[in-house]
């Protein structure tokens, strides 16, 4: 396979991955900004606009009250490089670079998505009052490009490096998700808060209902912490990411040259340090620095594997 088609084939699916979470959490924090009586204190954007933009404190102080404005930013707007809209855009441009090596109707899910996000429905709805319609609209059709290609994707290169650009993305956007909502009190893992105030967190990872049926005992801020950093069975923990891109990249390095040796060592390495730590061994390290690290080490992995198959130098 061409270094560029397994490129726009990463990419493509990283794009749709990182729409999808931060569809999930816009819809979560909506639904959290029409009900504050749960929270001591003034619901606000901030948390989200400091994870999924780039806007600095001060931009962020000017409309992190303004549920609309904010909104509008995220999704719709041609300005913010990490907009719904432009992510899906850039997803649709991969997918197009590329039609003869993915399926008729992951195409025609991936050009109807860019086709809804980028037509004037979605700003009416955000206008007319119907802002959860419009989000909830948006994260159907992630889960319809992934179900599409679930069942229609040949399971060859392609799909390899459709996958491990999912699960990059994946492990990388819950750790942040983790690492903001901790920072609220202080990463301290002992810290009794209870389920209402970690609601949130896991409604907006899908594992809500997860969490309620798996953990019935113990602190709930170090349940939490297990089920999202290191929890196998459920599908957006760190580790199962983790994973999932080890397992893709055992079948991707085939010919064992050193660029794949070295790939597989990195995400060998970050398996281990996950699979094999312990909520104590987080609270030596210190949760701030251990999730920092993940994220570094893939990124590093990451452009390691753009080096050695997307021909960067």
């Amino acid at each position: 396979m061409l270094s560029r088609i397994a490129e726009s084939l990463f990419w493509m699916n990283r794009y749709v991955e990182r729409a999808e979470g931060i569809l999930r959490m816009l819809k979560i924090n909506y639904v959290t900004s029409l009900d504050k009586s749960e929270f001591n204190e003034v619901y606000n954007w901030s948390p989200v606009l400091k994870t999924f933009t780039g806007l600095n404190n001060e931009e962020i102080e000017k409309i992190k009250d303004d549920t609309q404005a904010t909104l509008h930013y995220i999704l719709t707007d041609k300005s913010n490089i990490n907009s719904i809209r432009t992510i899906i855009t850039r997803a649709r441009e991969n997918a197009r670079g590329v039609q003869d090596h993915i399926t008729k109707e992951v195409w025609e899910s991936i050009n109807k998505y860019y086709q809804k996000v980028n037509s004037k429905k979605i700003e009416d709805l955000l206008d007319a009052g119907e802002q959860l319609y419009a989000i909830s609209s948006l994260i159907d059709e992630s889960l319809y490009f992934y179900g599409v290609a679930e069942v229609t994707m040949p399971r060859g290169e392609g799909w390899n490096f459709m996958n491990i650009g999912k699960f990059i993305e994946r492990a990388k956007q819950t750790s942040d998700i983790l690492d903001i909502k901790f920072s609220d009190i202080n990463y301290n893992i002992n810290n009794p808060m209870d389920i209402p105030y970690w609601k949130n967190l896991l409604l907006s990872v899908s594992g809500y209902e997860y969490y309620m049926k798996t953990y019935h005992t113990g602190l709930q801020t170090q349940n939490v912490l297990d089920m999202i950093v290191m929890n196998t069975n459920f599908p957006r923990s760190i580790l199962y990411s983790v994973k999932k891109i080890s397992h893709v990249m055992e079948k991707i390095a085939t010919s064992e040259t050193e660029d794949d040796l070295i790939l597989e060592k990195l995400i060998g390495r970050l398996r281990s340090r996950i699979e094999y730590s312990d909520l104590d061994t987080i609270a030596q390290i210190g949760l701030h620095n251990f999730l920092q690290e993940i994220v570094a080490d893939v990124a590093n992995f990451s452009n390691k594997l753009s080096q050695a198959y997307f021909a960067y130098q």
